[in-house]
């Protein structure tokens, strides 16, 4: 069967711009999850910092006010040794 040079060539060009379509929209898909999930990651940590660091001044009020560093402990959820550092 012959297939006039210019359809192939066509058909060729067509095919080699679908690829890269595809693998384009791919990639770009895969960013866009990997940003996603980077930035719950991220906000994530930042609650978790948040919350530590608003923990930490609690302690400090508490230990202010002459709570043994045990009770503040159970209070805060944070360890002994780190309300001893304070």
């Amino acid at each position: 069967m012959n297939i006039n040079p210019h359809a192939e060539s066509r058909l060729l060009r067509e095919l080699s711009a679908n690829a890269y379509r595809d693998i384009k929209n791919g990639m770009d898909a895969a960013k866009r999850e990997g940003m996603e999930k980077g930035i719950a990651i991220g906000t994530e940590k930042g609650i978790q910092l948040g919350a530590q660091a608003k923990a930490l001044e609690v302690a400090r009020k508490m230990k202010a006010r002459g709570l043994e560093d045990g009770m503040i402990s159970e209070m805060t959820g944070l360890p002994v040794v780190e309300i001893r550092k304070l």
